[in-house]
């Protein structure tokens, strides 16, 4: 017996060995996808020797002596940290995420086959100068020579949907600009969730859903004309939602600011940036710096484009912001009864044109996919998700993304080239979408903001419902022109601000959009900026960081007027009443009031069509233009809660309703959780995030401030608000100051880490400093000596 347990001791022991070192075997072996980031390295296409150091926290600095070799080591820096990233980008702009990923992505296939994203990005293409073409064939030959030379296995995510990736080409780089420009413009989404509304409300009702924000400070360009005439027609015909998952839907926001010399205690220009998207991982930008002979970039590149995005050239330095202009409409095109290939137009009936799309599904038969367009675009109707609204007339898009001679690419080329504020604005002409509002300081002081980008001119109406294709009442006539783009240079206060808000007048010439976001980002942007006479880079870090809520201050005295002599409805009002607006993580008080937001939206929109969780959002604005203007009537769309005070529904019946739900569900609001732990950001991965262990073993995720209005955004959603918890989706992906004294003093911070591979230490090594503010340096120091240096060597 004795010999019978030494043996099977024996035997498990070896055994958990033999796992042991089974598990060490896979570890090493996956650790071989992991980047080379020393010695040696030759590349076939390269010119003359680069170098890619990274420092301790995986930051990229590429030295080269020629620009083409600079941007073929950022496609090889790209490609080693990257990779997949880059192969999902491309694949979802062009409709093949099927191939590798079966029947779950065929719905966003469809929908970006019918757009037709990647033979735009072809045409797109050959509008590009010869020096902008070089600098995409350079970049593809670094991420071709890492696919090619790359000694261990490649990415976990290949492994896992076994396949290798194609070799990158320039085409490829440009698809990120088609789906930057698809995420960024939402209006006709908003078209389309205005006709889901149709079917239950009036058009009268529907306006006031978005209201106008009579707070924002926005920027007067000089008024010359009125403003175009509102289009009051509208049919009922299907509606729909775009079938995109949340990294790749449209969402915007984002904050930009720059100072002028004299009101800076630098002597120079400061300019801010913080473009909000998904918070996923990994995140959409990649830091780095570029030393060329000619120019010294540095900021934030994105995975797969040979540019830098955001960021300075050693002359000056640049953001953006999204301006929310319409430049989307949805058109009812009449199809003929007695032949459904042609539909009518202002001079007859006429063929649609139609291409046959195949679409290749893993493990299954390829699906076929007809495409038709119209005089005004592709057909997107069959490709949405359908809803409760009846119909059938089919639905063509107009978008000025979808334009053949679009030249952005280039416009970001010689923005990338300037010295000077003149310079930039010449390259804005050919920046035509998405449109943005783009601030931008030079090192001579001078300061300006510029919306650019074509926004269509109407024969009539205001683009906010689908209008009638039959006519040519409705159709564009042309763009905006450049010369009247909302611009402003050096203005006399010294400061420039913009956070999606309101741009121009009433005044102004040309119908930019009817829904522009609220004000209350800007607002306190502009409140902190005058609170100094003169700001500093910390201060204006600060500013970045700012977690008090206007939202919050304008919403509160209206909850508080509800009066109840129920004790737990008490003592939450009280508690509320002596908080002001910060959404600050150490306490709760955010908790309460998101909550009480959660059941207020409920008893007011939850009678509205199948999507009426659109409204489950925290549109402070939206609730508190209605209390305000409109107490007795709004609340009529509401869902019944069942502590509902009497069955009649107006505002004060639903506040008091929403109030006791929260009382019921909160008996001590004292005892709530913090706002932090409340508002979790979980980065998500679009492969991790779905296969259990994998889930929990590379989760990042932190507790955060911030909420939907503050300008530290951290868009909390209300959909899974169950146990009270509020997740952080939606905020900063990357931070940036400059200082224009010395660019070099400049200040940046991004999400996640740079590196997309979860066995890399740089995975999530920026996720607590993203959270606390803690920024980084892109200058170039000795620090990058304690890193890792790479030679890129010609052949010989």
């Amino acid at each position: 017996m004795i010999r019978f347990f030494r043996f099977f001791s024996r035997a498990v022991l070896a055994l958990i060995c033999l796992l042991l070192l089974l598990s060490l075997g896979a570890y090493l072996w996956l650790r071989s996808s992991l980047p080379q980031m020393s010695g040696e390295i030759t590349l076939q296409s390269l010119q003359e020797p680069a170098i890619i150091s990274r420092d301790q926290d995986g930051l990229t600095t590429i030295r080269a002596r020629n620009e083409a070799d600079a941007f073929r080591a950022l496609g090889f820096a790209h490609a080693q940290d990257r990779l997949w990233q880059m192969d999902f980008m491309r694949r979802a702009g062009a409709g093949r995420l099927s191939e590798v990923s079966g029947q779950a992505t065929l719905e966003i296939d469809r929908f970006m086959r019918t757009l037709g994203l990647y033979r735009l990005a072809e045409a797109n293409y050959q509008q590009l100068s010869p020096a902008t073409k070089m600098i995409f064939e350079a970049y593809s030959e670094g991420v071709n020579a890492y696919i090619a030379q790359h000694q261990g296995i490649l990415p976990p995510e290949f492994l896992l949907l076994e396949y290798t990736p194609e070799p990158w080409q320039p085409i490829d780089s440009l698809v990120w600009g088609r789906l930057m420009a698809l995420q960024l413009s939402d209006n006709f989404n908003r078209e389309l969730l205005r006709q889901r509304l149709f079917v239950k409300l009036p058009s009268s009702e529907i306006d006031q859903l978005w209201p106008q924000d009579p707070a924002d400070p926005g920027i007067i360009v000089p008024e010359k004309f009125s403003e175009n005439q509102e289009m009051q027609e509208l049919n009922k015909v299907a509606g729909g939602e775009i079938p995109l998952p949340w990294p790749l839907a449209p969402k915007d926001a984002s904050n930009a600011w720059v100072i002028a010399a004299e009101r800076s205690t630098t002597g120079g220009a400061i300019l801010a940036n913080d473009p909000h998207l998904a918070l996923d991982a990994p995140g959409p930008w990649y830091l780095a710096r570029i030393e060329t002979p000619g120019f010294t970039w540095a900021g934030a590149t994105a995975p797969g484009v040979p540019l830098m995005v955001l960021g300075h050239n050693g002359h000056i330095a640049w953001g953006f912001t999204t301006t929310h202009g319409d430049t989307q409409d949805l058109f009812i095109e009449q199809v003929a009864q007695d032949d459904p290939e042609k539909y009518l137009t202002p001079k007859g009936y006429k063929l649609f044109d139609s291409r046959i799309e195949t679409i290749r599904i893993k493990d299954q038969p390829d699906h076929k996919l007809a495409v038709r367009l119209s005089r005004h675009g592709p057909i997107i109707s069959p490709v949405l998700r359908q809803t409760t609204a009846t119909g059938s007339a089919p639905l063509a898009l107009s978008w000025a993304a979808l334009r053949e001679d679009d030249k952005t690419a280039e416009a970001l080329f010689n923005i990338n080239r300037a010295h000077n504020w003149q310079e930039f604005e010449a390259a804005l002409e050919n920046f035509h979408s998405p449109q943005q509002t783009l601030v931008m300081a030079d090192t001579s002081g001078n300061i300006a903001l510029a919306a650019a980008g074509r926004v269509p001119l109407r024969r009539d109406g205001d683009g906010r419902y689908p209008a009638f294709g039959a006519t040519d009442l409705y159709d564009w006539t042309g763009f905006i022109p450049d010369k009247d783009r909302p611009q402003s240079v050096n203005p006399a206060n010294g400061k420039l601000v913009t956070a999606n808000n309101r741009l121009v007048g009433p005044e102004y010439p040309y119908l930019i959009t009817q829904d522009w976001p609220n004000s209350y980002r800007a607002r306190r942007i502009h409140q902190l900026i005058d609170a100094k006479e003169k700001l500093s880079l910390e201060d204006n870090i600060a500013i970045q960081m700012d977690t008090l809520s206007l939202a919050a201050q304008e919403l509160l005295p209206l909850l508080l007027e509800i009066e109840t002599t129920a004790p737990q409805e008490q003592r939450i009002l009280e508690k509320l009443g002596l908080w002001n607006g910060d959404m600050r993580p150490d306490i709760n008080e955010p908790v309460l009031f998101h909550r009480w937001i959660y059941w207020l939206n409920r008893t007011a929109f939850g009678q509205l069509p199948s999507d009426s969780e659109s409204f489950q959002s925290p549109d402070i604005l939206r609730l508190a233009r209605l209390i305000q203007t409109r107490p007795e009537n709004w609340c009529q769309y509401g869902e019944k809660l069942s502590t509902e005070l009497t069955s009649e529904h107006n505002c004060r019946n639903q506040l008091a309703a929403s109030l006791k739900q929260l009382a019921l569900e909160i008996p001590d609001p004292d005892l709530v959780q913090n706002w932090g732990e409340s508002h979790k950001v979980h980065f998500k991965h679009p492969i991790y995030d779905r296969i259990p262990v994998l889930d929990r073993l590379f989760r990042l995720e932190i507790a955060t401030a911030g909420s939907h209005d503050t300008v530290n955004r951290g868009s909390p959603s209300l959909h899974e608000s169950q146990n009270l918890s509020f997740p952080n989706v939606h905020g900063p992906s990357f931070r940036a100051v400059y200082d224009l004294t010395n660019l070099d003093n400049s200040s940046f911070l991004l999400a996640t880490g740079q590196s997309g591979n979860p066995l890399s230490g740089f995975y999530g090594n920026f996720l607590s400093r993203w959270r606390d503010g803690i920024y980084v340096k892109l200058d170039g120091s000795q620090k990058q000596h304690t890193g890792d240096h790479l030679a890129l060597i010609p052949e010989k």
